[in-house]
């Protein structure tokens, strides 16, 4: 039982370095770019790998908080994505490519085939 203990052990400190390991490769997408979307992706993917490494924290000690603790981090993580994407639509007037074209998109109206251009 001791040998069993030690490999799950083992697993979980295995995991976790492996997790850290790509953290680090994301935060250098992250900062490489070269979009907005990029770095955006890029933090949100960090904070997911944050949130599986407290579960298996979690799982290492048996104690069944921390999954709480990582639920709100996951649900902060999404508040923030939205917020920073819903504030650089806002600071930039992103406008929708209908409106940029100065038409209406009718991509999605079933064409007859009289058309005059």
């Amino acid at each position: 039982m001791e040998r069993l203990s030690q490999a799950y052990d083992l697993l979980l400190y295995g995991s976790a370095v492996f997790l850290m390991f790509l953290i680090f490769a994301i935060l250098m997408r992250a900062i490489k770019g070269p979009r907005f979307t990029d770095r955006i992706v890029a933090i949100n993917v960090i904070c997911t790998k944050v949130v599986i490494m407290i579960a298996i924290l979690s799982a290492r000690n048996e104690d069944a908080g921390l999954l709480d603790v990582a639920l709100v981090y996951a649900m902060i993580n999404i508040l923030a994505v939205v917020i920073l994407s819903k504030c650089y639509v806002t600071f930039f007037h992103i406008e929708p490519i209908e409106l940029r074209n100065g038409k209406a998109d009718t991509s999605g109206i079933i064409d007859d085939g009289d058309e005059e251009e």
